[in-house]
């Protein structure tokens, strides 16, 4: 993940040794030529196809109109300081039968991987690949960092204003449980932007900032006496409950 590391003048890092800190040459950490035969791993790659490119697939919207995507969508289920939430996530790669780019996105917070974590994954490799052909001329922008006032708030769908030739997907997985985590967290109805547009110079127009609430400090921990630092706290167990009273059979007459 890490290419080089610099120093400011442009020299590389060099450790207590004086070598280079992160070499620079690719290395190889496995490769599953040696573990699989090639029919599995030309089934598998198969596999990936499919979710992008057959009818039904849960990775639909990563479809590009001139490049055969592959790749897997993913929806894990964690619970945040006491919610629960979905991580969204989605792997691909293009193009198809002699890929060049590897492209892998997480999104906290996101409902599916098709329909969040897919949109951004495609947009990146859509103008990765504009790029190589001289079609887009990137602009970089100072960006200012993202407040959500919700922080539980989940993001349903990602969708580009200038995306075309993607199709929907049908991304079934956790479907059960995210109607559930939906009703415990706020509802979104507005469309996230995660990429606003940059004008001819490289700069974004500032947007009103959000309130964003203050936690409160926490009071500070009772001090330990010398048991608790020696032995740990042991919390009292809580109390049985109350046995049901018992059922009181009426006399005949």
């Amino acid at each position: 993940l890490v290419d080089k590391v610099l120093k400011q003048d442009g020299s590389p890092v060099l450790d207590e040794h004086g070598k280079i800190a992160v070499s620079q040459t690719p290395r190889v950490r496995s490769d599953l030529r040696n573990q699989f035969a090639p029919d599995q791993i030309d089934l598998v790659r198969k596999g990936l196809w499919k979710v992008v490119n057959e009818e039904g697939g849960t990775g639909g919207r990563a479809r590009l109109k001139d490049v055969q995507v592959a790749g897997k969508t993913g929806t894990a289920q964690a619970t945040d300081r006491g919610h629960k939430d979905t991580v969204a996530w989605f792997a691909c790669y293009a193009p198809f039968q002699r890929p060049k780019y590897v492209v892998a996105v997480m999104v906290q917070g996101g409902e599916h991987g098709g329909s969040v974590a897919g949109p951004i994954a495609t947009r990146i490799l859509e103008r990765s690949l504009a790029l190589d052909e001289g079609k887009f001329d990137m602009q970089v922008a100072w960006l200012a960092p993202a407040h959500k006032t919700n922080p539980f708030q989940m993001v349903k769908d990602v969708t580009y204003h200038d995306a075309g030739g993607n199709l929907g997907s049908e991304d079934e997985e956790n479907a059960d449980d995210s109607q559930d985590n939906a009703a415990q967290m706020a509802s979104s109805d507005a469309a996230p932007d995660v990429e606003p547009e940059a004008d001819s110079q490289g700069k974004v127009r500032r947007r009103p900032a959000a309130p964003v609430a203050r936690a409160l400090p926490a009071a500070p921990a009772a001090p330990r006496n010398f048991f608790q630092r020696l032995f740990g706290i042991h919390h009292q167990p809580a109390p049985a409950p109350a046995p049901p009273p018992p059922n009181r059979r009426r006399g005949t007459r």
